[in-house]
């Protein structure tokens, strides 16, 4: 058996990772895999930072009887052709994916450019925008025989709602070295926040509280950004977590006080472990309640911060985690579970 695994080549964020993390790790398993790149993106040049992962690429899947094909979510279309091989779409998010972006705008009395939330970073786009014009004449057929892999408990929900399919915990892991003790001695007592995520809400924020330090992790490098975390009090994410999002879990695993908004991912203990109140509540105002929580936390640092080791402990133990999850899918064939008992 051989899996092929569809990525954007050139591209580096959190998804295509992931996916040269499966190809890594069916590979470190005694399985053969290969990365393909997604039509259109093959003369870019690969992602230096992924040059660590055994993830080399083939030209093309080999649609034969026994192999598997892996795609992202939001590239389900490239199976539409298969006719030997087991077809697999891997929701890595849930919010940017072209079925559930329609089913949001069909919701909306807004324009579907204008949809909340409807368009993803802008790295994805132009991917997006050539599988949503396939959607409604050809992505039902693929998803209803297709098996479906999903990065969070959260997405795994969500299939199985909108779909009425049984998805397979995939998630991923954060590829750091983490340090071995954290404190919140020395530590700025800033907020560091992805301004990819919630950049309107943090203005707000800005806006009514300007003598609060906020620090965007933007324009840095992973050294740059892994210091910022390393070095501050607090990371803030009011985004709507359409998976197990990375950064937070980065921003933990450096010591930082990590708060989170009560939506997507973010909503379930499964995904996002944090105490409750360092969960922030969406309604009635976000952004009044994200203030509340960082004033609790200002009040006692240290105890927060270790209120949250549990959470670090999840995080160490990812990479082994998702290991066995890939050898209960792809090897011993092991399909359905959540990801709420673990593997």
């Amino acid at each position: 058996m051989t899996t092929y695994v569809y990525y954007p080549r050139g591209l580096a964020t959190g998804g295509p990772e992931a996916l040269h993390q499966l190809v890594d790790s069916l590979r470190r398993q005694g399985q053969d895999a290969f990365l393909v790149p997604v039509p259109g993106t093959e003369e870019a040049p690969r992602a230096e930072r992924y040059a660590h992962y055994d993830a080399p690429e083939a030209p093309a899947v080999v649609d034969a009887p026994g192999n598997a094909i892996v795609v992202p979510e939001t590239q389900a279309l490239l199976l539409r052709g298969l006719a030997h091989a087991q077809p697999f779409v891997w929701w890595l998010s849930i919010d940017y994916a072209p079925r559930f972006v329609i089913e949001r705008a069909q919701k909306s009395t807004l324009p579907l450019e204008r949809t909340p939330m409807s368009r993803p970073p802008l790295i994805w786009a132009r991917h997006l925008k050539r599988a949503l014009r396939g959607v409604t004449t050809g992505e039902d057929a693929v998803l209803a025989r297709a098996g479906h892999l999903v990065q969070s408990h959260y997405a795994w929900n969500h299939v199985f709602a909108h779909l009425g399919r049984v998805g397979t915990i995939l998630s991923d892991y954060t590829p750091l070295d983490f340090p071995e003790t954290v404190a919140v001695e020395g530590r700025a007592p800033r907020i560091t926040y992805n301004p990819a995520k919630s950049a309107a809400l943090m203005r707000e924020f800005s806006r009514r509280w300007p003598g609060i330090e906020l620090l965007p992790l933007r324009g840095m490098t992973r050294d740059e950004v892994a210091d910022a975390l390393r070095t501050s009090l607090i990371y803030l994410d009011l985004g709507t977590h359409p998976g197990k999002d990375r950064m937070p879990r980065e921003a933990a695993a450096m010591g930082a006080i990590v708060l989170v908004a009560r939506r997507g991912a973010g909503a379930n203990d499964v995904d996002v472990p944090l105490p409750w109140e360092h969960k922030v509540d969406v309604a009635p105002d976000v952004v009044a309640a994200a203030h509340t929580a960082i004033e609790r936390v200002l009040a006692d640092p240290a105890a927060a911060l270790a209120a949250q080791e549990p959470y670090r402990a999840t995080i160490r133990r990812e990479r082994e985690v998702f290991d066995r999850e890939v050898e209960a899918a792809f090897i011993r064939g092991e399909f359905g579970r959540d990801g709420a008992a673990g593997v």
